[in-house]
């Protein structure tokens, strides 16, 4: 059965419309990812896909183009996570094929991406959070921002969903929505409480479903305000870059150091997977391999 790829593509994407809800900006990716394998298989340097997408029959292709493919984004120094990002959309595209039946096999099955290096995260030392946390003289809101992302490294998005009623003061929790919408209680340390009581404290009468953190106009304090907040303050203490984010990292990392146990930042983090969380180990670890070697005396003994 032939089937040249401008007609499979076509397909596919009406796919990713229909049936998985695409936006204008996926479907592009999708589609540059592709044209960009189909240039490869073609090896055409002036790709102009209405007129070489009708050349390549789609039942035709190999696993050695695909492989081919790979290693030529290798040898143009793309990043493993890029290569395997494009690897992706090629073997999405077949999966497809195969389930509505216009080919017989799939090419890219047996391809397995490249081994990426782990991403670490950046967080903020000991003496830094201090700083941002105790010596920003901000108005009460953002201070209660700041503390409440460190003191329970939730998501900024769990963090400007909250409502006065998701907390307890009693039991010291927050009651929030984490990643998923999966309902989660977290604790809420004392200079995070105090803070959020000061702020609270400004408001009249507050109702139980009103949001926590409100803008200028009274509505619900958006992602973009919290990450502006984050990034002012960082380059105004000298700090750099400072992120929701970051102080979640933070978090993560300040607790792994006072001797938490992964399983427990797991679940404070709200992670489906321990792997997820292990990022932090690579982290620590690196910083007591500084230690042992500025510290013990036969650290840089080459004798």
């Amino acid at each position: 059965m032939s089937l040249n790829a401008i007609e499979a593509l076509g397909y596919f994407l009406q796919h990713l419309v229909g049936s998985k809800g695409a936006s204008k900006h996926t479907l592009s990716a999708y589609r540059r990812d592709l044209h960009q394998f189909f240039a490869s298989i073609t090896g055409e340097e002036a790709f102009d896909p209405e007129e070489h997408l009708q050349e390549i029959d789609v039942s035709n292709i190999t696993p050695l183009q695909i492989k081919g493919f790979i290693s030529e984004l290798s040898g143009k120094g793309l990043d493993s996570r890029s290569i395997n990002r494009k690897l992706s959309a090629v073997k999405g595209f077949f999966r497809f094929c195969v389930a509505q039946e216009l080919i017989d096999e799939n090419p890219s099955a047996g391809i397995k991406g490249l081994k990426q290096a782990i991403r670490q995260p950046r967080f903020l030392p000991l003496d830094e959070m201090n700083l941002l946390l105790d010596g920003s003289e901000l108005p009460l809101r953002d201070q209660a921002i700041l503390e409440i992302l460190y003191s329970t490294g939730m998501r900024v998005s769990s963090l400007v969903g909250l409502n006065i009623g998701d907390f307890d003061r009693h039991l010291q929790l927050l009651r929030i929505l984490s990643k998923g919408n999966k309902e989660q209680l977290v604790p809420i340390g004392i200079p995070a409480i105090g803070a959020l009581e000061n702020y609270l404290a400004e408001r009249p009468d507050p109702n139980p479903n009103e949001p926590i953190f409100l803008n200028r106009t009274g509505d619900r304090l958006s992602v973009r305000s919290v990450q502006r907040l984050c990034r002012r303050m960082g380059l105004q203490l000298g700090i750099g870059k400072v992120t929701p984010h970051t102080l979640r990292h933070s978090f993560a990392t300040h607790l792994l150091e006072e001797g938490a146990d992964l399983r427990s930042i797991q679940e404070l983090l709200g992670h489906e997977s321990l792997k997820t969380t292990q990022k932090y180990t690579h982290v620590t670890f690196r910083r007591l391999q500084q230690a042992y070697t500025s510290a013990h005396p036969l650290a840089d003994d080459e004798g």
